[in-house]
């Protein structure tokens, strides 16, 4: 979308951020997901997956004859090592998931909407990112059935314009391994009052609800 912008900051001083006539309407956060347990979205598919395949895995162990080329033993350690390699994943998704969600904050202007992700960049130096999507009566905002908490579609990027602090930018675990293919979403994930935000963007470009 041509009236997406990203920048960066040094410092999350809001009064930078926002234009001089531009009034602050309503601020936020994601309301799940930022707790290390808080499993959200696909992420939750793929562990579902693992503690399904784990068991089953262990219990071909007895199917594995004596005399067998890979004796059991073997298997053992196979089955431990792939174990091991399911569960440091779980921990490193949810990790990075925990990461991005604790770092973002939404705002809502008269003029745009906002997400603010604060990360490192290659010098380890701490930026604030800011993706502003200026309010279009032409884009079609949508609310998003994510569980606990709806999200809200506010933009979208291509993929190459997506903020990539340190290596990650507005992805995480949650979201589906196909949503950056070709463009990037823009939404303010897992909110509590998602309609009511999603009406009062409406109500800035004209398009009641």
């Amino acid at each position: 979308m041509p009236n997406i912008t990203t920048e960066t900051f040094h410092n999350g001083d809001l009064n930078k951020i926002l234009e001089t006539d531009e009034r602050l309407l309503w601020s936020g956060a994601p309301g799940y997901g930022r707790r290390f347990l808080e499993v959200v979205g696909h992420e939750r598919t793929i562990l579902i997956a693992a503690l399904f395949a784990i068991p089953v895995m262990w219990s071909s162990l007895v199917l594995i004859s004596p005399d067998a080329q890979l004796s059991r033993k073997d298997a053992t350690w196979v089955y431990g090592a792939v174990t091991l390699g399911l569960f440091a994943n779980s921990l490193f998704l949810a990790g990075q998931r925990q990461y991005v969600l604790s770092t973002l904050a939404y705002f809502v202007t008269d003029k745009r909407a906002l997400i603010c992700r604060r990360g490192w960049n290659w010098r380890f130096g701490v930026r604030l990112y800011v993706v502003s999507c200026k309010h279009s009566a032409t884009y079609p905002y949508s609310l998003i059935d994510t569980r606990p908490f709806p999200s809200l579609q506010i933009g979208t990027l291509l993929s190459v314009d997506q903020v990539q602090p340190f290596g990650w930018g507005l992805s995480h675990p949650g979201h589906s391994i196909l949503r950056h293919r070709t463009t990037s979403n823009v939404t303010f994930d897992y909110i509590p009052d998602a309609q009511d935000v999603f009406e009062l963007i409406q109500s800035m470009t004209g398009n009641q609800v």
